[in-house]
C-alpha cells in the first residue's frame, strides 16, 4: 500500500467544485502524479466519473487507496474507540 497524501487540506474552504478542483489539478502536478481518478454527486443524485491515464488495473488500485483513506479517517475521528 503506498503512502496516502491527503489534499487539499481539510480546513479550507472552497467556494465551488471548480475551485476545489483547481487547486487539486495544481496539486497533483506538484505531485508528479501521471493517472488520475476523479468522482462526483450532483445535486439530482446522479454520479459522474472520470478517468485519466487509468487501466481497469489503476482504476481498482485507486479506490482502494480511497476506501483506506475513508477507514483512516473514520477512526481519527472515533480514536477513543480504539484505544
Amino acid at each position: 500500500m503506498a503512502d496516502i497524501i491527503r489534499f487539499p487540506m481539510p480546513d479550507k474552504e472552497y467556494s465551488s467544485a471548480k475551485d476545489f478542483l483547481q487547486d487539486s489539478a495544481d496539486r497533483l502536478e506538484a505531485e508528479g502524479v501521471e493517472a488520475v481518478l476523479i468522482a462526483g454527486k450532483s445535486r439530482d443524485g446522479q454520479v459522474v466519473t472520470g478517468y485519466y491515464q487509468c487501466s481497469f488495473g489503476v482504476r481498482q488500485e485507486l479506490c482502494g487507496h480511497i476506501q483506506c483513506d475513508i477507514i483512516d479517517q473514520m477512526i481519527r475521528a472515533n480514536i477513543d474507540r480504539y484505544e
